[in-house]
């Protein structure tokens, strides 16, 4: 789905993969935070913006010939590329960490390794927003949206950046799904992915 960062806005941008909502928040956001006046300038700032979550981020013009209307078109590629690198078989592993949270966002549990993921007590998750433990620029602010999307959807898959108390960070892939502990009750599956080896940048459509 192309997004937009207004309906003023010159440029259009086409987030891959295209089921990656948290991804196309964070490039509609960024979009509209900081809106550009040329193609090339919104492929710089998106890139720079985005790319301490996603590290193999890249972006260019869409093909004058396989135009999306008058305005300017720029792919933006989440891996660096159209083929996914992201994979749910390891949803079921025990070890991972894990979160409950309600439909408005709040944690309601959560399991040690959440705890030791996060670096603070478990007490201290539960009644915290989603978010909270996120790098700050990684966060995404109209986190309404992204719920209202789980609920249509029933899953959000994504990257995102943990920042714990001590300052010391870690990229993680994570899973949501809604009503996964119940109805109202959504769950988060989180596992660390320190070492993403970088794809072949794209080369063509």
């Amino acid at each position: 789905m192309p997004v937009d960062a207004d309906r003023r806005s010159p440029i259009t941008a086409l987030p891959f993969p295209s089921d990656d909502l948290v991804f196309a928040a964070r490039v509609r956001e960024i979009l509209r935070k900081t809106p550009a006046d040329s193609a090339d300038e919104a492929i710089e700032r998106l890139c720079s913006r985005l790319r301490p979550v996603h590290p193999h981020v890249a972006a260019r013009i869409r093909a004058e010939i396989a135009g999306f209307g008058r305005f300017p078109v720029v792919y933006v590629f989440r891996d660096g590329t159209t083929r996914q690198s992201l994979s749910d078989a390891w949803l079921d592993d025990p070890a991972a960490a894990r979160v409950v949270s309600d439909r408005a966002g709040t944690y309601l549990g959560a399991n040690d390794a959440a705890a030791s993921l996060f670096g603070v007590p478990r007490e201290q998750i539960v009644g915290s927003r989603a978010g909270s433990f996120t790098r700050l620029d990684a966060r995404i602010e109209d986190g309404d949206a992204l719920w209202q999307a789980l609920a249509a959807k029933g899953r959000l898959h994504s990257l995102a950046v943990v920042r714990r108390p001590d300052g010391t960070e870690t990229s993680v892939e994570f899973v949501t799904i809604a009503n996964g502990d119940g109805p109202g009750r959504n769950v988060t599956v989180l596992r660390e992915v320190a070492d993403r080896t970088a794809p072949v940048a794209p080369s063509g459509e």
